[in-house]
Protein backbone atom coordinates (compact mmCIF):
# COMPACT_ATOMS: atom_id res chain seq x y z
CA UNK A 1 0.00 0.00 0.00
CA UNK A 2 0.90 3.35 -0.82
CA UNK A 3 2.35 5.13 2.28
CA UNK A 4 0.57 8.78 1.46
CA UNK A 5 -3.18 6.21 1.48
CA UNK A 6 -1.80 4.89 4.96
CA UNK A 7 -0.89 8.52 6.56
CA UNK A 8 -4.34 9.21 5.21
CA UNK A 9 -5.76 6.36 7.01
CA UNK A 10 -4.03 7.08 9.78
CA UNK A 11 -5.04 10.72 9.97
CA UNK A 12 -8.78 9.97 9.89
CA UNK A 13 -8.89 7.40 12.66
CA UNK A 14 -7.44 9.67 14.65
CA UNK A 15 -9.57 12.34 13.99
CA UNK A 16 -12.51 9.67 13.97
CA UNK A 17 -11.55 8.69 17.54
CA UNK A 18 -10.72 11.86 18.77
CA UNK A 19 -14.58 12.82 17.77
CA UNK A 20 -16.28 10.28 19.28
CA UNK A 21 -13.90 10.28 22.53
CA UNK A 22 -15.09 14.22 23.08
CA UNK A 23 -18.99 13.32 22.47
CA UNK A 24 -18.97 10.51 25.22
CA UNK A 25 -19.04 13.67 27.70
CA UNK A 26 -20.12 13.30 31.51
CA UNK A 27 -22.86 15.73 31.24
CA UNK A 28 -24.84 17.83 29.24
CA UNK A 29 -23.85 20.72 26.88
CA UNK A 30 -24.08 24.24 27.16
CA UNK A 31 -24.43 26.22 23.87
CA UNK A 32 -22.72 29.52 23.85
CA UNK A 33 -25.87 31.87 23.33
CA UNK A 34 -26.66 29.90 26.88
CA UNK A 35 -23.73 30.26 28.80
CA UNK A 36 -23.66 34.11 27.40
CA UNK A 37 -27.00 34.19 29.03
CA UNK A 38 -26.00 32.72 32.44
CA UNK A 39 -23.05 35.22 32.53
CA UNK A 40 -26.01 38.19 31.45
CA UNK A 41 -28.05 37.06 34.23
CA UNK A 42 -25.11 36.66 37.09
CA UNK A 43 -26.39 32.97 37.22
CA UNK A 44 -24.80 30.91 40.13
CA UNK A 45 -22.20 29.45 38.08
CA UNK A 46 -18.74 28.11 37.75
CA UNK A 47 -16.84 28.59 34.63
CA UNK A 48 -14.36 26.69 34.47
CA UNK A 49 -11.13 27.13 31.91
CA UNK A 50 -9.01 23.18 32.30
CA UNK A 51 -6.47 24.76 29.78
CA UNK A 52 -2.63 25.58 30.26
CA UNK A 53 -2.25 28.70 32.16
CA UNK A 54 -0.65 30.62 28.69
CA UNK A 55 -3.84 29.61 27.19
CA UNK A 56 -5.78 30.87 29.13
CA UNK A 57 -3.95 34.26 29.53
CA UNK A 58 -4.56 34.60 25.95
CA UNK A 59 -8.29 35.37 26.33
CA UNK A 60 -10.70 33.05 28.13
CA UNK A 61 -14.59 33.42 28.73
CA UNK A 62 -15.07 36.24 30.97
CA UNK A 63 -15.55 35.08 34.27
CA UNK A 64 -13.37 31.87 34.35
CA UNK A 65 -11.44 30.52 36.60
CA UNK A 66 -8.15 28.52 35.48
CA UNK A 67 -7.51 25.28 37.00
CA UNK A 68 -5.75 22.84 34.72
CA UNK A 69 -7.30 19.68 33.46
CA UNK A 70 -4.95 17.10 35.99
CA UNK A 71 -4.90 19.34 38.71
CA UNK A 72 -8.86 18.64 38.73
CA UNK A 73 -8.64 14.82 38.22
CA UNK A 74 -5.93 15.00 40.75
CA UNK A 75 -7.83 17.02 43.20
CA UNK A 76 -11.57 17.56 42.66
CA UNK A 77 -11.95 18.47 46.20
CA UNK A 78 -10.77 21.43 45.36
CA UNK A 79 -14.22 23.06 43.50
CA UNK A 80 -16.23 21.42 46.49
CA UNK A 81 -17.40 25.13 47.28
CA UNK A 82 -18.93 25.32 44.02
CA UNK A 83 -20.89 21.84 44.28
CA UNK A 84 -24.29 23.61 44.32
CA UNK A 85 -23.69 26.08 41.24
CA UNK A 86 -23.89 24.71 37.47
CA UNK A 87 -20.68 24.37 36.44
CA UNK A 88 -19.50 24.95 32.60
CA UNK A 89 -16.44 23.12 32.04
CA UNK A 90 -13.91 23.84 28.61
CA UNK A 91 -10.58 23.50 27.26
CA UNK A 92 -9.59 24.28 23.51
CA UNK A 93 -10.94 21.75 21.54
CA UNK A 94 -13.03 19.12 24.07
CA UNK A 95 -10.67 16.52 24.84
CA UNK A 96 -9.38 17.87 28.31
CA UNK A 97 -12.87 19.17 29.48
CA UNK A 98 -13.98 16.01 28.81
CA UNK A 99 -11.67 14.21 31.13
CA UNK A 100 -12.06 16.83 33.86
CA UNK A 101 -15.79 16.49 33.75
CA UNK A 102 -15.70 12.51 34.63
CA UNK A 103 -13.48 13.50 37.41
CA UNK A 104 -16.01 15.74 38.85
CA UNK A 105 -19.17 13.92 37.69
CA UNK A 106 -17.09 10.86 39.75
CA UNK A 107 -16.61 13.06 42.66
CA UNK A 108 -20.16 13.51 43.23
CA UNK A 109 -20.78 17.36 41.35
CA UNK A 110 -24.33 16.87 39.59
CA UNK A 111 -24.41 20.09 37.19
CA UNK A 112 -21.91 19.76 35.64
CA UNK A 113 -21.79 21.37 31.42
CA UNK A 114 -19.60 21.05 28.84
CA UNK A 115 -19.65 24.61 26.13
CA UNK A 116 -20.31 23.51 23.26
CA UNK A 117 -17.24 24.23 20.75
CA UNK A 118 -15.05 24.84 23.89
CA UNK A 119 -12.35 28.24 22.76
CA UNK A 120 -11.73 27.30 19.53
CA UNK A 121 -15.52 27.71 18.75
CA UNK A 122 -15.79 30.77 21.23
CA UNK A 123 -12.98 32.34 19.33
CA UNK A 124 -13.74 31.48 16.07
CA UNK A 125 -17.39 33.48 16.97
CA UNK A 126 -15.95 36.39 18.22
CA UNK A 127 -17.34 36.04 21.76
CA UNK A 128 -16.61 38.51 24.52
CA UNK A 129 -12.96 37.15 26.38
CA UNK A 130 -11.20 38.34 28.83
CA UNK A 131 -7.42 38.75 29.17
CA UNK A 132 -5.29 39.31 32.28
CA UNK A 133 -4.26 43.14 33.40
CA UNK A 134 -0.95 43.88 33.00
CA UNK A 135 0.65 44.00 36.63
CA UNK A 136 -2.64 42.85 38.00
CA UNK A 137 -4.41 39.19 38.47
CA UNK A 138 -6.91 37.29 37.26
Amino acid sequence: MNWTVLILLGIVVVIAASRWYTSRGAGPDVSQAELLEWIKQNSDICILDVRSAGEYDSGHVPGAMNIGYKEVVANPERLRQYAKKKIAVYCEMGVRARIAEKALVKAGFSSVYHLTGDMAAWRSARLPMETPVAGGSN
